[in-house]
């Protein structure tokens, strides 16, 4: 990484340091494929959830970071950012086929490729119809992929798409174990993601 991209990122992640009402953790020790199947199962029945955080992005010598609150009820997605991507406030909502992006600069746009569309729009390739499993610690059931697990079973890191996916810390929420702080890397892009809360459905 070169001295512009180092300073971009330093400044990405000071912006992502808010509080957070979570207890969060760091993945410990090497899991078995028991432990992962176990949690990858609680997690496939997580099909409603809400989270509120910060996103930072890098890209090359352009770096910014917002705030990020995504609800998702099954494959319909809902997702605001209000600072980075380069345009003000960007609300996305749609499902696993489509996607609409409007942004307060006057984007508005329909997307089946979201990575490529935002990417070239907006300049942040977001996958977000993956992002949606990564957020919760699992990949995308769609694509292969390769990981690393820890003795929980929770994931520490993961590769798919093309994309890097590392795990820094998790929280206990309702039962379920789900993560506060991850990293997405892709060529000469990062994407940090610091959850602050995550809100699910009350049990039956």
């Amino acid at each position: 990484m070169n001295l512009p991209v180092r300073a971009c990122a330093a400044a990405a992640a000071l912006l992502l340091g808010a509080c957070s009402t979570l207890q969060g953790r760091a993945p410990m020790g090497n899991g078995g494929e028991g432990a992962w199947i176990a949690h990858l199962a609680q997690l496939s029945t997580l099909q409603a959830w809400e989270l509120d955080g910060k996103a930072g992005f890098v890209d090359g010598k352009d770096s910014g970071s917002g705030s990020l609150d995504w609800k998702q009820q099954g494959d319909e997605s809902s997702l605001d950012f209000r600072g980075p991507l380069g345009s003000g406030a960007v609300h996305i909502e749609g499902d696993a086929g489509a996607l609409h992006v409007k942004t307060s600069r006057g984007d508005d746009f329909v997307t089946t490729d979201p990575e490529t569309d935002l990417g070239r729009r907006l300049h942040q390739p977001l996958p977000i119809f993956s992002l949606r499993y990564w957020v919760l610690g699992r990949p995308d059931p769609a694509a292969d992929s390769t990981k690393t697990t820890d003795a929980r079973g929770e994931l520490k890191s993961l590769d798919q798409s093309g994309w890097h996916v590392e795990y820094q810390e998790y929280a206990e929420v309702d039962g379920y174990s789900l993560p506060t702080r991850l990293t997405l890397e892709r060529d000469q892009v990062r994407i940090k993601l610091a959850v602050s809360d995550w809100t699910l459905p009350a049990k039956p």
